[in-house]
């Protein structure tokens, strides 16, 4: 009985893992390629520190409230066009799919794994 446990649960580690090979490859041949992705996370990530770092400097240097909301314009300009497509549904952002809980798992599980190579 245990060997059949432990059998089924391999065949459905297998499973998943096939799986994700699957989705991966359908990324790859349907939306971009891994350095696309790359690229584009690179690009997003880059836009959010500069932005973030306008926001907390002129946030840092406000002396009224009409100085700390103004100095969340420009990252309101770039992305704040984002909250109302992904409510609408007309964007859908993968960790929504994945699950909140479950894509920051992951994310902390390869974070973790880096640092401890590190």
């Amino acid at each position: 009985m245990n060997a059949e446990k432990l059998s089924t649960e391999v065949e459905n580690q297998i499973s998943h893992a096939n799986q994700r090979l699957s989705t991966r490859q359908k990324i790859n041949n349907r939306v971009a390629d891994d350095g696309s992705l790359l690229g584009s996370t690179s690009d997003v990530t880059h836009i959010l520190l500069y932005e973030l770092s306008i926001f907390v400097n002129k946030l840092t240097a406000a002396n009224s409230l009409e100085e700390i909301k103004s100095s969340a314009e420009s990252l309101k300009n770039i992305i704040g066009a984002v909250e109302g497509k992904v409510a609408s549904g007309e964007i859908n952002l993968p960790y929504q799919v994945k699950g909140q809980t479950a894509a920051l798992d992951e994310a902390l599980t390869r974070a973790h794994g880096v640092s401890n190579l590190l």
